[in-house]
């Protein structure tokens, strides 16, 4: 409550509460402070890293295949533990700031630095697991993530005058928030790649540099020491 008193541009993480009450509904709502809540490492219980691990493969996301090692996306994903369904708090925190939300409050995904490419993904779906909307849920990934830095006038939003940075889904997330991973093409700063090479397409022809873990022709190379694990042979360090 001090960090809202005080002006801050955002909260990150959640306010560790079970349930929001009147009193910092009406605090929060009447200050310019936003809200990132975090929900891939929510406070008080299983957040929605270890959610959605458990209850999705992420290990076989086609995207995932293509811009990570198999070593390391397999390790850190193939052997799931899971939870009762009760025990996970990441629906409750997002059912909470799904309240400020519609106060005014930007609300916007975090994620934290949790699996590179999806957790972002797993931010939009928890907060519909909360009960937001796939609508309110974008949202609070685009708009009002870009509201609550003051970047709303340049991002966020597909209109006239702004940055031409966007995504091209292959299924409308508005019916099912879970198909915004449903990635085609990327735009950045009007450079059209597609998203499974990173090729760019239409606006140029540049293309991706082979990884690390890829031979030179971008075939799959190196996938780890013997016996699954992650990691780099001393002779390929030196770059």
């Amino acid at each position: 409550m001090t960090l809202i008193a005080d002006g801050n541009t955002t909260v990150e993480h959640n306010l560790p509460l079970g349930v929001v009450y009147e009193d910092v509904l009406q605090f929060f709502s009447q200050s310019r402070t936003g809200y990132t809540p975090t929900l891939v490492v929510t406070y008080g219980g299983p957040a929605g890293d270890p959610y959605w691990r458990a209850h999705t493969e992420v290990w076989k996301h086609p995207l995932l295949q293509r811009h990570q090692p198999a070593a390391i996306l397999n390790a850190s994903n193939a052997r799931r533990e899971i939870a009762p369904e009760g025990d996970y708090k990441d629906d409750d925190s997002a059912r909470e700031a799904a309240k400020l939300a519609r106060r005014g409050v930007p609300v916007a995904i975090g994620a934290h630095g949790q699996e590179p490419g999806i957790a972002a993904h797993w931010e939009l779906w928890s907060f519909a697991r909360g009960g937001m909307t796939p609508v309110e849920a974008l949202r609070a990934g685009t708009i009002e993530a870009a509201r609550s830095l003051g970047y709303d006038a340049d991002i966020g939003s597909l209109e006239p005058g702004k940055l031409a940075d966007l995504v091209v889904l292959d299924a409308d997330p508005t019916q099912d928030i879970r198909n915004s991973d449903k990635v085609s093409k990327v735009m950045i700063g009007g450079r059209l790649l597609d998203a499974a090479t990173l090729n760019e397409e239409l606006t140029g022809s540049r293309k991706r540099p082979a990884y690390w873990w890829e031979g030179a022709d971008g075939a799959p190379g190196y996938t780890g020491p013997a016996g699954g694990g992650a990691g780099v042979h001393a002779d390929q360090d030196d770059g």
